[in-house]
Protein backbone atom coordinates (compact mmCIF):
# COMPACT_ATOMS: atom_id res chain seq x y z
CA UNK A 1 0.00 0.00 0.00
CA UNK A 2 2.71 2.39 0.93
CA UNK A 3 3.90 2.96 -2.94
CA UNK A 4 0.30 3.85 -3.70
CA UNK A 5 0.62 7.21 -1.38
CA UNK A 6 3.54 8.18 -3.14
CA UNK A 7 1.70 8.22 -6.53
CA UNK A 8 1.07 12.06 -8.21
CA UNK A 9 3.67 13.45 -6.46
CA UNK A 10 2.35 12.48 -2.98
CA UNK A 11 -1.31 13.04 -3.25
CA UNK A 12 -3.05 10.98 -1.49
CA UNK A 13 -0.74 11.98 1.75
CA UNK A 14 -0.95 15.91 0.64
CA UNK A 15 -5.01 15.28 0.79
CA UNK A 16 -4.53 13.51 4.09
CA UNK A 17 -2.50 16.47 5.24
CA UNK A 18 -5.45 18.79 4.14
CA UNK A 19 -7.72 16.44 6.28
CA UNK A 20 -6.30 17.09 9.45
CA UNK A 21 -8.43 19.67 9.93
CA UNK A 22 -11.81 19.12 9.08
CA UNK A 23 -14.73 17.79 11.11
CA UNK A 24 -13.44 15.91 14.18
CA UNK A 25 -14.18 11.54 12.66
CA UNK A 26 -12.48 12.77 9.01
CA UNK A 27 -9.33 14.17 11.11
CA UNK A 28 -9.13 11.49 13.45
CA UNK A 29 -8.96 9.19 10.35
CA UNK A 30 -6.63 10.97 8.52
CA UNK A 31 -4.13 11.53 11.45
CA UNK A 32 -4.24 8.10 12.37
CA UNK A 33 -3.52 7.31 8.63
CA UNK A 34 -0.64 9.99 8.68
CA UNK A 35 1.30 8.28 12.24
CA UNK A 36 1.16 4.76 10.41
CA UNK A 37 2.93 6.84 7.00
CA UNK A 38 5.34 8.70 9.61
CA UNK A 39 8.16 6.43 9.08
CA UNK A 40 9.05 6.77 5.92
CA UNK A 41 11.58 9.24 4.80
CA UNK A 42 9.96 9.99 1.50
CA UNK A 43 6.71 11.16 3.10
CA UNK A 44 8.23 12.99 5.90
CA UNK A 45 9.82 14.82 3.35
CA UNK A 46 6.36 15.91 2.23
CA UNK A 47 4.87 16.04 6.08
CA UNK A 48 8.15 18.44 6.42
CA UNK A 49 5.90 21.74 5.40
CA UNK A 50 6.23 24.61 7.90
CA UNK A 51 2.75 25.28 7.19
CA UNK A 52 1.46 21.91 8.27
CA UNK A 53 3.66 21.48 11.29
CA UNK A 54 2.40 24.87 12.12
CA UNK A 55 -1.51 23.53 11.79
CA UNK A 56 -0.49 20.54 13.99
CA UNK A 57 0.99 22.67 16.99
CA UNK A 58 -2.32 24.65 16.87
CA UNK A 59 -4.14 21.84 16.67
CA UNK A 60 -2.94 20.32 19.57
CA UNK A 61 -3.34 23.49 21.41
CA UNK A 62 -6.93 24.21 20.04
CA UNK A 63 -9.44 23.92 23.30
CA UNK A 64 -11.41 20.57 23.28
CA UNK A 65 -10.00 18.99 20.09
CA UNK A 66 -10.27 15.58 20.32
CA UNK A 67 -7.88 14.41 18.06
CA UNK A 68 -5.28 16.42 20.27
CA UNK A 69 -3.27 13.57 21.37
CA UNK A 70 -3.59 12.46 17.90
CA UNK A 71 -1.35 15.51 16.82
CA UNK A 72 0.66 14.93 19.48
CA UNK A 73 1.69 11.37 18.51
CA UNK A 74 2.22 12.04 14.49
CA UNK A 75 4.49 15.66 15.77
CA UNK A 76 6.46 12.76 18.10
CA UNK A 77 7.07 10.78 14.83
CA UNK A 78 8.03 13.67 13.30
CA UNK A 79 10.05 15.05 15.93
CA UNK A 80 12.74 12.08 15.53
CA UNK A 81 13.96 13.48 11.79
CA UNK A 82 16.22 16.17 11.84
CA UNK A 83 14.79 17.78 9.14
CA UNK A 84 11.42 18.13 11.16
CA UNK A 85 13.30 19.32 14.32
CA UNK A 86 15.06 21.72 12.60
CA UNK A 87 11.77 23.56 11.42
CA UNK A 88 10.21 23.42 14.73
CA UNK A 89 12.95 25.17 16.69
CA UNK A 90 13.50 28.67 16.27
CA UNK A 91 16.29 29.63 14.32
CA UNK A 92 19.56 30.91 16.17
CA UNK A 93 19.46 34.08 15.07
CA UNK A 94 15.70 34.23 15.39
CA UNK A 95 13.62 37.08 17.24
CA UNK A 96 12.68 35.40 20.84
CA UNK A 97 9.05 36.54 19.79
CA UNK A 98 8.60 35.05 16.49
CA UNK A 99 6.26 32.24 15.81
CA UNK A 100 8.83 29.23 15.63
CA UNK A 101 9.95 29.61 19.04
CA UNK A 102 6.36 30.56 19.87
CA UNK A 103 4.91 27.00 18.61
CA UNK A 104 7.16 25.10 21.26
CA UNK A 105 6.55 27.46 24.24
CA UNK A 106 2.31 26.57 23.31
CA UNK A 107 3.22 23.19 23.49
CA UNK A 108 5.23 23.30 26.69
CA UNK A 109 2.70 25.72 28.30
CA UNK A 110 0.10 22.68 26.75
CA UNK A 111 2.06 19.99 28.28
CA UNK A 112 2.68 21.33 31.83
CA UNK A 113 -1.28 22.71 32.02
CA UNK A 114 -3.38 21.06 30.05
CA UNK A 115 -3.46 17.54 31.90
CA UNK A 116 -5.00 19.42 34.84
CA UNK A 117 -7.02 21.47 32.12
CA UNK A 118 -10.86 21.73 31.79
CA UNK A 119 -10.72 22.74 28.28
CA UNK A 120 -10.12 19.62 27.02
CA UNK A 121 -10.61 16.74 29.04
CA UNK A 122 -10.63 14.21 26.36
CA UNK A 123 -6.91 14.82 25.68
CA UNK A 124 -3.39 14.21 28.23
CA UNK A 125 -0.50 15.76 25.97
CA UNK A 126 2.05 12.86 26.98
CA UNK A 127 3.11 12.40 23.65
CA UNK A 128 4.47 15.92 23.72
CA UNK A 129 7.28 14.41 26.19
CA UNK A 130 8.66 12.26 23.15
CA UNK A 131 8.48 15.42 21.25
CA UNK A 132 10.64 17.53 23.64
CA UNK A 133 13.38 14.44 24.37
CA UNK A 134 13.61 14.31 20.06
CA UNK A 135 14.35 17.89 20.05
CA UNK A 136 16.57 17.99 22.47
CA UNK A 137 18.93 15.57 20.72
CA UNK A 138 20.30 18.58 19.31
CA UNK A 139 22.53 21.44 20.47
CA UNK A 140 20.00 24.06 18.47
CA UNK A 141 17.40 22.16 20.84
CA UNK A 142 19.48 22.20 24.32
CA UNK A 143 20.38 25.63 23.91
CA UNK A 144 16.15 26.40 23.55
CA UNK A 145 15.35 24.02 26.01
CA UNK A 146 18.06 25.84 28.61
CA UNK A 147 16.96 29.06 27.86
CA UNK A 148 13.46 30.86 28.77
CA UNK A 149 10.56 31.02 27.26
CA UNK A 150 9.29 33.96 25.86
CA UNK A 151 5.55 33.07 27.33
CA UNK A 152 6.34 33.69 31.42
CA UNK A 153 10.17 34.23 31.26
CA UNK A 154 10.83 30.95 33.17
CA UNK A 155 13.44 28.18 32.60
CA UNK A 156 12.13 26.07 29.51
CA UNK A 157 13.43 23.10 31.53
CA UNK A 158 11.18 24.31 34.57
CA UNK A 159 7.94 22.87 32.62
CA UNK A 160 9.33 19.40 32.22
CA UNK A 161 11.47 18.35 35.54
CA UNK A 162 7.84 18.80 37.63
CA UNK A 163 6.96 15.66 35.60
CA UNK A 164 9.95 12.85 36.79
CA UNK A 165 7.58 11.46 39.83
CA UNK A 166 4.42 11.29 36.88
CA UNK A 167 2.16 8.52 36.85
CA UNK A 168 2.64 8.20 33.24
CA UNK A 169 5.58 6.03 31.92
CA UNK A 170 5.56 7.86 28.79
CA UNK A 171 5.56 11.39 30.51
CA UNK A 172 8.55 11.01 32.85
CA UNK A 173 10.27 8.49 30.43
CA UNK A 174 10.41 11.48 27.78
CA UNK A 175 10.70 13.97 30.65
CA UNK A 176 13.86 12.37 31.99
CA UNK A 177 15.07 11.88 27.88
CA UNK A 178 15.01 15.80 27.78
CA UNK A 179 16.15 16.58 30.82
CA UNK A 180 19.17 13.83 30.21
CA UNK A 181 19.89 15.44 26.51
CA UNK A 182 19.99 19.07 27.68
CA UNK A 183 23.02 17.56 30.46
CA UNK A 184 24.45 16.31 27.86
CA UNK A 185 24.37 19.28 25.52
CA UNK A 186 24.96 22.01 27.97
CA UNK A 187 28.30 22.93 27.21
CA UNK A 188 27.07 24.19 23.89
CA UNK A 189 24.53 26.45 25.58
CA UNK A 190 24.86 29.82 27.40
CA UNK A 191 25.57 29.73 30.66
CA UNK A 192 24.15 25.94 30.13
CA UNK A 193 25.63 25.10 33.50
CA UNK A 194 24.18 28.10 35.64
CA UNK A 195 20.73 26.83 34.73
CA UNK A 196 21.40 23.35 35.86
CA UNK A 197 22.66 24.03 38.96
CA UNK A 198 20.37 26.88 39.93
CA UNK A 199 17.95 27.09 42.79
CA UNK A 200 15.04 28.03 40.62
CA UNK A 201 15.53 24.93 38.36
CA UNK A 202 15.86 22.97 41.42
CA UNK A 203 17.15 19.91 38.95
CA UNK A 204 19.09 17.79 41.31
CA UNK A 205 15.89 16.94 43.54
CA UNK A 206 13.86 15.88 40.66
CA UNK A 207 16.28 13.99 39.32
CA UNK A 208 16.67 12.34 43.17
CA UNK A 209 13.43 11.69 43.84
CA UNK A 210 12.41 8.97 41.86
CA UNK A 211 15.32 7.24 43.07
CA UNK A 212 14.55 7.73 46.60
CA UNK A 213 13.18 5.40 49.42
CA UNK A 214 12.04 5.90 52.70
CA UNK A 215 15.02 5.67 54.41
CA UNK A 216 16.64 7.19 56.83
CA UNK A 217 19.39 9.12 57.41
CA UNK A 218 21.95 10.11 59.99
CA UNK A 219 21.84 14.27 60.84
CA UNK A 220 25.38 14.09 59.22
CA UNK A 221 24.69 12.14 56.39
CA UNK A 222 21.26 15.06 56.06
CA UNK A 223 23.30 18.40 56.80
CA UNK A 224 23.44 19.75 53.89
CA UNK A 225 20.65 17.67 52.25
CA UNK A 226 17.89 19.27 50.04
CA UNK A 227 14.39 19.52 52.70
CA UNK A 228 12.30 17.94 50.32
CA UNK A 229 14.63 14.33 50.05
CA UNK A 230 14.61 14.14 53.64
CA UNK A 231 11.70 12.36 56.19
CA UNK A 232 10.03 11.12 53.17
CA UNK A 233 6.92 9.30 53.64
CA UNK A 234 7.37 5.00 54.14
CA UNK A 235 4.97 4.79 51.57
CA UNK A 236 7.48 6.34 49.51
CA UNK A 237 8.57 4.22 46.26
CA UNK A 238 11.17 4.58 43.65
CA UNK A 239 10.91 4.57 39.88
CA UNK A 240 9.62 1.01 38.98
CA UNK A 241 11.23 1.41 35.58
CA UNK A 242 14.58 0.10 35.07
CA UNK A 243 15.56 2.19 32.34
CA UNK A 244 14.19 5.05 33.55
CA UNK A 245 16.16 4.79 36.67
CA UNK A 246 19.25 3.86 34.23
CA UNK A 247 18.67 7.48 32.43
CA UNK A 248 17.89 9.10 35.68
CA UNK A 249 20.92 7.72 37.34
CA UNK A 250 23.37 8.67 33.98
CA UNK A 251 22.13 12.26 33.99
CA UNK A 252 23.16 12.27 37.53
CA UNK A 253 26.64 10.91 35.99
CA UNK A 254 26.78 13.69 33.58
CA UNK A 255 26.33 16.57 36.40
CA UNK A 256 29.43 15.40 37.76
CA UNK A 257 31.71 15.99 34.69
CA UNK A 258 32.84 19.15 36.01
CA UNK A 259 34.44 20.00 39.11
CA UNK A 260 31.78 22.83 40.00
CA UNK A 261 29.03 19.83 39.65
CA UNK A 262 31.17 17.38 41.96
CA UNK A 263 31.13 19.90 44.61
CA UNK A 264 27.96 20.84 44.21
CA UNK A 265 26.64 16.99 44.43
CA UNK A 266 28.83 16.44 47.20
CA UNK A 267 27.23 19.68 49.44
CA UNK A 268 23.56 18.29 48.72
CA UNK A 269 24.38 14.99 49.73
CA UNK A 270 24.11 13.05 47.12
CA UNK A 271 25.65 9.73 47.87
CA UNK A 272 24.26 8.39 50.79
CA UNK A 273 20.70 8.30 48.45
CA UNK A 274 22.35 6.48 45.54
CA UNK A 275 23.68 4.44 48.05
CA UNK A 276 20.85 3.27 49.45
CA UNK A 277 19.33 2.98 46.00
CA UNK A 278 22.54 0.43 45.13
CA UNK A 279 21.54 -1.66 47.92
CA UNK A 280 18.09 -2.30 46.37
CA UNK A 281 18.56 -1.99 42.53
CA UNK A 282 18.34 -5.06 40.55
CA UNK A 283 19.24 -3.95 37.51
CA UNK A 284 23.13 -4.52 36.79
CA UNK A 285 22.91 -1.32 33.97
CA UNK A 286 21.89 0.73 36.62
CA UNK A 287 24.24 -0.69 39.67
CA UNK A 288 27.23 -0.06 37.25
CA UNK A 289 26.16 3.83 36.34
CA UNK A 290 25.44 4.10 40.37
CA UNK A 291 29.28 2.75 40.91
CA UNK A 292 30.13 5.56 38.26
CA UNK A 293 28.51 8.08 40.03
CA UNK A 294 29.72 7.18 43.65
CA UNK A 295 33.55 7.03 41.68
CA UNK A 296 33.02 10.57 40.58
CA UNK A 297 31.71 11.58 43.92
CA UNK A 298 34.63 10.41 45.56
CA UNK A 299 37.61 10.42 43.56
CA UNK A 300 40.59 12.33 44.43
CA UNK A 301 40.28 15.56 42.40
CA UNK A 302 44.17 15.68 41.39
CA UNK A 303 42.72 13.77 38.47
CA UNK A 304 41.03 16.74 37.43
CA UNK A 305 41.67 18.16 33.90
CA UNK A 306 43.16 21.28 33.04
CA UNK A 307 39.45 22.58 31.70
CA UNK A 308 38.04 21.41 34.96
CA UNK A 309 36.02 18.70 32.96
CA UNK A 310 36.63 14.80 33.76
CA UNK A 311 37.30 12.32 30.93
CA UNK A 312 36.26 9.44 33.05
CA UNK A 313 32.52 10.73 33.19
CA UNK A 314 31.40 10.30 29.50
CA UNK A 315 27.76 8.64 29.64
CA UNK A 316 25.90 7.66 26.41
CA UNK A 317 24.85 10.12 23.69
CA UNK A 318 21.68 11.86 23.68
CA UNK A 319 18.79 9.66 22.95
CA UNK A 320 15.17 10.08 21.10
CA UNK A 321 12.09 8.59 22.51
CA UNK A 322 11.77 6.34 19.22
CA UNK A 323 12.90 3.64 20.51
CA UNK A 324 15.89 3.34 19.18
CA UNK A 325 18.75 3.96 21.13
CA UNK A 326 22.58 4.49 20.62
CA UNK A 327 25.22 2.89 21.99
CA UNK A 328 25.42 2.14 25.56
CA UNK A 329 22.28 3.95 26.62
CA UNK A 330 18.35 2.61 26.72
CA UNK A 331 15.39 4.60 25.52
CA UNK A 332 13.02 5.15 27.91
CA UNK A 333 10.64 3.76 25.74
CA UNK A 334 10.60 0.63 23.37
CA UNK A 335 8.75 1.11 19.92
CA UNK A 336 6.41 -1.72 21.19
CA UNK A 337 5.67 -0.14 23.83
CA UNK A 338 4.90 3.13 22.59
CA UNK A 339 3.05 1.90 19.46
CA UNK A 340 1.04 -0.15 21.47
CA UNK A 341 -0.31 3.19 23.35
CA UNK A 342 -0.66 4.36 19.69
CA UNK A 343 -3.06 1.53 18.53
CA UNK A 344 -4.72 1.37 21.75
CA UNK A 345 -6.03 5.25 21.28
CA UNK A 346 -6.30 4.86 17.34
Amino acid sequence: MLPYFKLNDYKAVKDLMQLTGDEPLTAHDALSALINLSSDLEIIGVMCDDVFLTSLVVLTVLPKNVNADLCCMLLNNLSKFEIVAEKLLPAPSADPGVQKTHRIDNLLEIFARGETSKYNPAASFHFLAGVFANLTTSPQGCEFFLSRSTVDNSPRLSKLVVFTEHSDTMRRGGVVSAIKNCCYGASVAKHGEDVLFSEELNLLVYLLLPLAGPEDYTDEEMDGMPDELQFLEPTKIREPDARIRHTLVETLLLLTTTRYGRDFMRACKVYPIIRQLHLVEKSEAVQEAIEEVVNMLMRDESQETADGTSSAAHPSKMIKLDGEAPAQAEAPVEQDEADAQIEALI
